[in-house]
């Protein structure tokens, strides 16, 4: 259990920092981090590049760090989540949210972009530094994020009855992200 990190941080990143940096340089966020061994590190990003994660152990200095670099919102949830990276957007549902501010319409639209890093002690398993990403995640974002399965419509086909033709609706269970609001609408 990862009990002894300090709080993520947010920060933006400011634009002489990205002026003339190589797009996949992890540049963007060592300028950034914080002089303790373990943190959480979420930053807005001015302007979009080629994103990319990485995953890098080091067991002299007992340091696990995740970097995800240049990701959009849902992006970062997938890889919490342990989604591929090519999951259907179509199947992302969004709850309390305009959709258009986490889940991209099409790919020419693009949603604000962030670099998270993430450093926790060497020996932490996988599905432990993913729900510390998730928790930092729906703490700053105030969402709820989780995969269900779902029974969703296929399609349907006509039938016929002795009252005459209906229609017969065809069920598959699908996976599914669904994304919810956790904000306090003000009365």
């Amino acid at each position: 259990m990862i009990t002894d990190l300090p709080e993520r941080s947010f920060k933006e990143l400011r634009f002489d920092l990205v002026c003339g940096l190589s797009p996949k340089s992890l540049k963007y966020i060592m300028g950034e981090r914080p002089k303790q061994p373990y943190y959480s590190l979420l930053i807005d990003l001015l302007e979009a590049t080629e994103s990319f994660s990485m995953v890098v152990r080091n067991d002299s200095t007992d340091v696990l760090r995740i970097s995800l670099i240049s990701m959009e919102v849902y992006e970062i949830y997938l890889f919490a989540l342990g989604l591929p990276t090519d999951f259907p957007t179509n199947r992302i549902l969004v709850l309390g949210e305009e959709r258009e501010k986490l889940v991209p319409n099409d790919k020419l639209v693009k949603t604000p972009c962030y670099c998270y890093e993430l450093s926790v002690p060497a020996k932490t398993e996988r599905e432990e530094y993913r729900q510390r990403i998730l928790n930092d995640m729906n703490k700053h974002f105030q969402l709820d994020v989780r995969v269900e399965k779902l029974a969703v419509v296929q399609g349907s086909r006509p039938v016929l009855t002795n009252d005459g033709e209906s229609v017969e609706l065809i069920w598959e269970e699908q996976l599914m992200m669904i994304i919810k609001s956790n904000k306090v609408n003000p009365s």
